[in-house]
């Protein structure tokens, strides 16, 4: 069954319409095979929150065993993934490192479950005479890193399961919850008693109590109610009309624009504000012009702490945020002549 359907609207820019199409690909694959599933719920584009964090989730499947959280990438060239599980995209002979879509997804997980587990008195009922309480195990969630039918993966020395070209994930999943599935009942248990060692073993992995028609229920409607909005519908509180992200760009970078006291990055190793944002090998990072420190520059909206892309014009960097629509000074680099 399709819970949520995919209801952002198409981007204009090249990037975010490629990762548009990855999602919607995705999600196509998702509907032909659990459209009719009774007991298969799929929601596509959705975020919760917790403690203040986001998690903003291409594809969550929750089925009888547990939940899968799906990962779309848009790959055109080639993902590359080496044995410390490190990323790099290569598209049309360029060369950029990418945060880790595994952590990523991993992450978002971890943030579903802790939201499962601080309902779950509500969500399953006690076990053993209302003396145990059940929770969301770790075993209950899986990730998957979808890329787009135009990407080919390249292994450098591992394989990590959970990376895969798109058309692959729906066929996982089955076979994950079909073995979930022999090992429940007197069948699972004849089968159990005369499998060998191997076989006993990967059924032992895979025995988890199934959710009951009354738990599945709870579970979708807690989900459908913790959902968050990701883009804002509310018209400005000023009467005349914010710039978009595109006018923005286009406009000319004033001096109080370009002024270092409107916005700006400290230096996590020492304090300093007098950091400057550069482009490397991997993207964009920061590097402090006292200690010489380097770090990531974090990809999340400072308004709504959604995914968000920078963009640079001159000296400054902004964060455009289709989340929130809050396009939003963050950094603008000192002068040469300030070194």
């Amino acid at each position: 069954m399709i819970v949520q359907e995919k209801e952002s609207p198409r981007p204009k820019d090249p990037m975010g319409k490629a990762g548009f199409e990855a999602e919607k690909q995705m999600a196509f694959f998702l509907r032909r095979a659990f459209a009719e599933a009774s007991d298969v719920f799929v929601f596509n584009d959705v975020t919760f929150e917790r403690n203040g964090e986001r998690a903003q989730i291409d594809h969550l499947v929750m089925h009888r065993f547990g939940f899968a959280i799906v990962e779309s990438k848009s790959i055109t060239g080639t993902v590359e993934v080496n044995e410390h599980l490190e990323f790099v995209r290569n598209s049309r002979g360029r060369r950029s490192g990418m945060r880790s879509p595994i952590e990523q997804a991993r992450l978002q997980a971890r943030l579903l479950q802790g939201l499962l587990n601080d309902a779950k008195e509500s969500l399953r009922p006690k076990k053993l005479m209302g003396t145990v309480q059940p929770s969301f195990g770790d075993e209950r969630f899986q990730v998957f890193v979808a890329i787009s039918d135009q990407g080919v993966i390249e292994r450098n020395g591992t394989n990590p399961p959970e990376l895969m070209k798109a058309d692959r994930v729906v066929a996982e999943l089955t076979e994950k919850a079909n073995a979930y599935e022999e090992t429940q009942g007197i069948k699972g248990f004849v089968k159990f008693v005369k499998a060998g060692k191997e076989q006993a073993k990967r059924m032992e992995d895979h025995h988890i109590a199934p959710f009951t028609d009354q738990e599945l229920a709870s579970i979708r409607e807690f989900l459908l109610s913790q959902r968050k909005r990701q883009r804002t519908t509310n018209p400005p509180t000023v009467e005349s009309k914010a710039p978009t992200a595109v006018e923005r760009a286009a406009a000319p970078v004033s001096k109080a624009d370009a002024s270092p006291s409107d916005a700006g990055m400290k230096c996590e190793a020492c304090g300093e504000s007098d950091v400057e944002i550069l482009y490397g090998r991997y993207g964009y990072y920061l590097r402090c012009r006292v200690c010489n420190q380097t770090q990531n520059v974090p990809q999340k909206c400072e308004v709504c702490a959604a995914k968000a892309k920078l963009r640079k014009k001159g000296p400054c960097f902004y964060r455009d945020c289709e989340a929130c629509g809050s396009p939003r000074l963050v950094h603008t680099n000192p002068t040469p002549a300030e070194g």
